[in-house]
Order: structure tokens, then sequence, then C-alpha cells
């Protein structure tokens, strides 16, 4: 349910922007693939085997998302066109509580062996969530399975709502930085206003072969996952690399993601909210189906696995 529900939200973002909604032969696909990936986690269910079945409605839900996502992270830019940028006031934000950017950014770039380091880690977030996936499954943390999903899935949708009422530049642009200032040091997202004043004025083919990428800045989703994939691993043996990798993707957070502190602020928060909320859903659903599977006179006929 929560993953059809996000999948309704992401189309309702796409068709509302100036090209609307097509179904595209990737999109086509990976549905189709999810599908399959459904049936059989359904078959494996039906045969007792719970972590090849956790596994594959795992990966089902990536695939019924993942190109879906790839275009609808576009659209909370053009949706939030009309509100004020908040950029000045995360700045300000980032100042209260002592963040100097500029001075942090230039730490990095001054440090290029651990910066790059970061940066690999940073980058390496889209495969994490796979190897947090197998991880799982491997070690049977099924309902910390389950709770990742419903958690990835809901703290994704809540920072789309929340990046349509708070668009920003990020704040490489904020600060004045510029690619002749770190000539020798690469930044994933450096300045992307440009491209996100295409996508503002719904002028950006949201079809083309290549579309941008990145362009939420507030909340930072990266934040977010960092969050959620070291509370899924921690009670797995993985919780070690997890801490290791996850530590140095959050430090280059600001750098490579071009985010304000308060950004990242932001999107721990949603991660952990997220976390309590799939908590309480996996609950309710074990409480439901120990009701139903109660007997007359309060035995349960069999165990839930």
């Amino acid at each position: 349910m929560t993953t059809l529900s996000a999948m309704a939200f992401d189309f309702w973002l796409i068709s509302a922007m100036p090209q609307g909604l097509h179904l595209t032969k990737d999109i086509i696909v990976s549905i189709v693939v999810g599908l399959v990936l459904t049936v059989a986690g359904l078959f494996f269910r039906a045969k007792n085997k719970m972590s090849f079945s956790a596994a594959a409605f795992a990966f089902a839900n990536i695939f019924l998302l993942s190109q879906v996502n790839l275009i609808a992270h576009l659209a909370p830019s053009y949706v939030g066109r009309y509100y004020p940028l908040v950029d000045q006031t995360l700045a300000r934000i980032d100042s209260t509580f002592g963040f100097d950017w500029i001075q942090y950014f230039e730490w990095h770039v001054n440090h290029p062996l651990f910066g790059m380091t970061c940066r690999i880690a940073y980058l390496c977030w889209p495969s994490y969530a796979l190897f947090i996936i197998v991880v799982l499954a491997a070690y049977q943390r099924i309902s910390s399975m389950a709770r990742f999903l419903i958690a990835s899935t809901v703290s994704l949708t809540i920072v789309y709502v929340v990046a349509i009422v708070t668009p920003s530049y990020g704040a490489y642009f904020q600060h004045g930085m510029t690619a002749s200032q770190h000539p020798n040091f690469w930044v994933q997202f450096s300045n992307y206003k440009d491209t996100y004043d295409a996508l503002r004025a719904g002028v950006v083919d949201i079809y083309a072969a290549e579309i941008p990428s990145g362009t939420i800045s507030f909340p930072s989703f990266h934040t977010t996952t960092v969050v959620l994939y070291l509370w899924a691993a921690w009670s797995t043996p993985a919780r070690w690399i997890t801490l290791a990798v996850q530590t140095l993707c959050f430090l280059t957070i600001p750098v490579q993601g071009a985010h304000f502190l308060t950004d990242m602020i932001a999107g721990g928060a949603i991660g952990v909210g997220a976390i309590m909320f799939s908590g309480t859903v996996v609950r309710e659903d074990i409480n439901a189906k120990i009701s139903v599977l109660e007997t007359g006179d309060g035995s349960v006929r069999c165990q839930i696995g």
C-alpha cells in the first residue's frame, strides 16, 4: 500500500509538469519487472522461504519506484515555482548554528585525498540501498527490511512535499562559490542555478536521454538515507562498514551535495520520523495478523515468521 501510494503521488507530480505524464519504455519495463518480482515474493512466501520473499518484495519496491522517481524528483522545482527561494533564510540559520560553509568547503578542497574518499562514499548512495536489502535478507531481518522500505518510501515523499514550498539553489550558489576557486577538486552538484531556473520555467525535457539529477536542496535526502542505512544495518554484522561509509558520506554532504547544514538537519529529522512511523505501521500489521490467526479460545494456530 505504501509503494502504491508513493507511485500515485509521483505520477501526480509528473502530470503537473508541462510535458505531463507519459509511460515511457523505461517506466513500463521497471513496472513490469516490479510486478514479476512481486509475484516471485508471493511464490516464496507460499513456500515459506521468508528471506527470499522479503528480498523479492524489496527489489520489487525499488523497480516499481526507481524510474518514476528519476522524473518525479524534477517536479518540486516546477510545482513550487511561485514560492520564494529560501537560501538566505537557510544561510542565516546556518550562521546561527555557527556553521561556516565556505570554511568547511575550503577544508575539503585543501585535503583532496580525504575529500575524494568522501566523494566516493557519497556516490555509493543508490547502490548502498541494494546492499542494505541483501544484508537484511541474508540475516533474516524481515521486520527491519519492511520498516526500511516503508521509511525510505515515506521519507522521500515527505522530501518532495517540503521541497515544493522551500525552493533553494543550494549553499554553493548562495555563498558565491565557483569552479575557478577549486579547479582540481570535483564537486558533484556545484552551481545548479541555471538548471534549477530551467526546471522552474518548465523548459527542461524531462523525458530526454539525460536529465538533471540532485535537484532538491532542502531538505537533504542524502542525510535522510544516512540515517536510514545506519538504522537498518545496526542489527547486522554490516553495522561497522555501514558506519564508516555513511560517516564519510555525511561529512561531504555540504560539499558534494552543496547543502546547507540546515538542509541536513531537516533531512535527518525526516529520516528519524519515518523510522518511527514505520515501526507503528509494522506493529499494527503484526497485531492484525495475530488477531486473524487467533482461534476462539484465544490460542494462536500458527506462528508469525
